[in-house]
C-alpha cells in the first residue's frame, strides 16, 4: 500500500485496488496494517493510521498514538490552524501523569514523561534517542486547542514637524 497522492487513501502497489481507511472519531483515518511496534500502554500491536494525512502508529484499544516528532509537529501545526483563540483550552494537567513509566516501543529504553513544551497543558511521553512522542488518547484534541498568542508590535507613528514619518498606507 502506498498513499494516493495527497488524499485520505491508499492504492496497492501489487493489485492497483484501493484501500478507503476507517475514521474514528478523534480524528485518525485507520490505516490498520501492523506496523511491527506494540504498545506501550496496554501492550497490544500498534497498527498503520493517518492523521492530517501523516503517518502515525495507532492503539486501537486504548486509542493511543506513536509518531515521528517531526511529523508529530506536523500535525499539531494543521490541526491548529483549525481554531481560533477562543478555543483555547486551559485546564492544567494532572501532576500524577509525570510519574508514570513507558517503554520506547521501537529502542525498549524508558521514555521521557513531561508536559508538553509546545503549549496545551497536556503529559506526553518521548524518546529522543529514537525521535518519537505517544500521546494518550485525547491529548492530541488538548494540544491542537492550545492557539499560541503571536504579539504584533505596532508601528509607531515618527511626527516631525506635524507630519507622518513613516511608509504610506
Amino acid at each position: 500500500m502506498e498513499p494516493a497522492g495527497n488524499h485520505n487513501y491508499f492504492r496497492c502497489t501489487h493489485c492497483g485496488g484501493f484501500h478507503f481507511p476507517k475514521e474514528t472519531g478523534d480524528g485518525v483515518a485507520l490505516v490498520g496494517e501492523p506496523v511491527g511496534a506494540i504498545c506501550p500502554l496496554c501492550k497490544l500491536p500498534l497498527v498503520s493510521a493517518l492523521i492530517e494525512n501523516e503517518t502515525i502508529c495507532y492503539c486501537d484499544h486504548c486509542r493511543g498514538f506513536l509518531a515521528q516528532t517531526d511529523t508529530f509537529g506536523v500535525i499539531v501545526s494543521k490541526r491548529r490552524a483549525l481554531h481560533g483563540p477562543n478555543e483555547n483550552s486551559i485546564d492544567p494537567f494532572d501532576p500524577t501523569e509525570l510519574k508514570r513509566v513507558l517503554t520506547c516501543p521501537n529502542c525498549h529504553e524508558r521514555m521521557d514523561t513531561h508536559p508538553y513544551f509546545g503549549g496545551g497543558n497536556a503529559v506526553v511521553d518521548t524518546c529522543e534517542g529514537c525521535g518519537l512522542i505517544w500521546l494518550d488518547a485525547g491529548e492530541l484534541a488538548i494540544i491542537e486547542r492550545y492557539v499560541p498568542h503571536v504579539h504584533q508590535i505596532e508601528r509607531t507613528l515618527t511626527l516631525m514637524g506635524g507630519r507622518y514619518q513613516g511608509e504610506s498606507v
